[in-house]
Formats: C-alpha cells, structure tokens, sequence
C-alpha cells in the first residue's frame, strides 16, 4: 500500500539532508530488525512514543502497567492506566504478520468486553499475575502501586472508585497499533459507527520504522484514525466483517426482569421503525441501513464513527426530528466548523430552517417539526412522510460533503 507519508529528512551540519530509508515491512530483512516483541517492549517503556493528544487528550499521562495480560478473551499485549484510573489497552501488530480486520477489530473489541464486566479487583489480580510471569517477582506490584510511582499524590480511594467507575461504563482507551497498516484496516471506524456496547475511545496507530545511516531505528507514530463511542454498541462479526448495532438492535436472549411497559414500548417502536424503513427510499444508496431500533431513535452511520446522523420521535415534547451529530474532538470538531462554514448552501440543499449548536460533548444539526397529540398513532402517516423526506436530504446532502472532507485532512 503506498504510504500518504514522504519519509523524514535527517538534517545534519555540513552535510547534504539525507531521506531515511524505511525498514521493509515484509521479507527476512524485516524480520532481521525487528519483532512483534520488539513494538509490544517499545511501546510499554515508552508510552509518550504513542500520539494520545491527538487521538483523546483524557487518556493522557500513561502510566505503563503491564504486558500480556490474561483476560477469557486472551492476552491483552499492553495495559495502560492513567492517574485518574481510565485503563487502555494496545493489541500490537506487525505488518508482515497480517491477521484479518475481523480478527484484529473483533479481538480489542472483545478484550473491552471483558474488561466491562470486571471490577477493580479484578483487573488488580490480572495485572499482577502478568506482572509476576514477567519478571518473576513473589510480591509483584498492583495498579494503584504502579499508578502512585508516578503520581504520588495519588488517593487511593478516590483512584480505586475511578477505576471501577471506569470498568463499569466500559471508558477504556482502545488502540490498535502497527508498523504498517493494510488498505481496508484503516476503515475500520467504519464498522465503529455511533450506535451502540461501551464508552470507549478508539484509536490506530502507525509506528512508521526507519533505519539511521550510524545504525538504530528513528519511529514516527501516525494516528491513521481515530472515533469516540458515546452510546452503548453491541458489535456482531458477520462473516469478513463487522456490523455496529445500537443496543436495542442487538439479537439475543430477552433480558429477565424486562417490565411489562418497557416490552410494550419496545414493541411499538420496532413497529414503527420497521413501517418507516419499509417505506424509506434513500438517494444515496451507498448509505447502510441497520435494522428497526426499538426505542426513539433510528441511527444511519457516517463515512467517520465521530459522526451519525439519526431520526427520532420525542412523545414528551411532541415533536420529531432528524439531526446530524458529532462528538466534540479532533476529527468532530473539524468536519463541524468546515461544514458552518458553508452553512448556507447546506441549508438550501436542505429547503428548510436548520438548527447549528454546539454543547460540552457533542456539535449538532438539526431540523424539527411539533406534533401535537400522540405521535405515533395520531400522526403516524405523515410522520412517516417528514421523517423520510428529511432523513434522505441529510444524507443526500451530508455524507458526501463529510467523506470529501476525511479525505482532504488525509
């Protein structure tokens, strides 16, 4: 895959800029130079090598952990924490040994699985018994151990509260990290699409690799991309691929203890969506369409996971609407601003009054219309008929311009 990157200049005095070479990704000569070990040792003693500033500012600081740690899902091949106890975790991989986006993805997203259904006991046994197969120690360190060395103000009942808290929402940093990365793997946000099972932050990282003229490696990091997922995702691996449901979305056993209002309503919206998505007729038909939500909102992906556009009804407030969102960040807040800067074509494109605001999360774009009375019954036709004329203008007009602009910042 040709790189979007020139190679480094080394600049010396009195001598002529000499362009780095990069270690071949593939061959005996790769293999000669470096290991999956080798990434998986850099990367835990020098964890500022990694670009977190650029990926999420709120895992900065990375206190290094542990490597190879045991979960039912695998060994994780390295654990970070952070002084106000967010955990993140790195799976490794080289490009001469490549494993399938199926494989890589599905294997960090089920590594957060795990680590969402544990406590801070847990994780404390799992890092000390990877700390105690790695260098042998009877009495190895645990987390708030290894997080006071480097912060030793730390409280540790505030930290240990952190860190379960942390667990529980499942707000992990994940990061997939390599010396080359395979043209399709850095679309993998694709599959991370706002919709749905924890709050993690997701990352890919390249370790570009270049050798020095008086020997050793010079390794430029590249965040290749990047999403946040704020809403609860439910992630299924379908055959080479993987499809981001929102939660209620997700097929399996019915939860015990559903109440009988809770089933009711979920019955109604799935009801409602499936007559809207029968009736949908979409412009664009590149856009995915997951299948009938069962609550409010019905969810529609965009060329970035920092992005989902969504139509909803709002029995409380007895209006619905359609808005285009994105999680306030690098990549969200870019595609925002430049989008306002053309706010008045956009909005002409969509024939209609349209609504800019920005909040501590989240950027929004949104049209509405009041319903007076019950939505759903009262109203259900034209509901229907709005949802979908506005539905197909904000992808129609939307995902092109969001794609055009992922593709200039590349």
């Amino acid at each position: 895959m040709p790189s979007s990157f020139s190679n480094p200049l080394l600049i010396r005095p009195g001598a002529k800029p000499q362009a780095l070479d990069r270690v071949p990704l593939t061959g005996a000569e790769s293999s000669a130079e470096y290991a999956e070990t080798w990434l998986q040792d850099l990367l835990y003693r020098f964890p500022e090598s990694l670009p977190i500033a650029e990926i999420d500012g709120g895992f900065a600081d990375l206190i290094p952990v542990c490597r190879e740690m045991n979960t039912p899902a695998g060994p994780v091949d390295v654990v970070y924490i952070t002084p106000d106890g967010r955990p993140v975790i790195v799976e490794a991989k080289l490009w001469r040994n490549p494993e399938s986006r199926r494989r890589v993805v599905g294997q960090i997203l089920d590594y957060a699985k795990e680590l969402s259904q544990w406590n801070y006991e847990s994780l404390d046994a799992a890092v000390r018994a990877a700390r105690r197969a790695e260098d042998g120690s009877g009495r190895p360190k645990g987390l708030f151990d290894l997080a006071r060395l480097k912060t030793p103000e730390l409280e540790e009942a505030r930290f240990i509260d952190s860190v379960s808290q942390s667990l529980r929402r499942g707000d992990l940093l994940l990061l997939i990290v390599g010396d080359g990365i395979r043209e399709g793997v850095g679309a993998i946000t694709q599959f991370l699409e706002g919709h749905g099972t924890l709050h993690f932050t997701f990352g890919l990282v390249e370790m570009a690799i270049y050798r020095l003229p008086e020997g050793g490696h010079l390794v430029q990091p590249r965040v290749l991309a990047q999403s946040t997922i704020v809403r609860r995702i439910v992630v299924q691996l379908e055959g080479a691929g993987l499809v981001a449901l929102e939660e209620s979305e997700a097929e399996g056993p019915e939860e015990s203890g559903v109440g009988e209002d809770l089933a009711q309503s979920r019955e109604k919206f799935t009801r409602f969506w499936t007559e809207f998505l029968a009736k949908l007729e979409l412009d664009d038909k590149s856009q995915p369409v997951s299948k009938p939500s069962r609550s409010t909102n019905q969810y529609f992906s965009m060329p970035t996971g920092a992005a989902w556009v969504s139509a909803y009804v709002a029995q409380a407030s007895q209006r619905a609407g359609v808005y285009l969102t994105f999680n306030r960040g690098p990549i969200g807040d870019r595609l925002y601003a430049a989008l306002k800067e053309d706010d008045k074509s956009i909005e002409a494109a969509l024939r209609g009054p349209v609504r800019w605001a920005s909040d501590g999360e989240k950027h929004w774009i949104s049209v509405t219309q009041p319903y007076p009375g019950v939505l759903l019954t009262d109203h259900r036709t034209e509901l229907i008929a709005w949802l979908s004329q506005h539905l197909n203008a904000f992808i129609t007009v939307f995902r092109p311009r969001i794609d055009r602009l992922l593709r200039e910042s590349e």
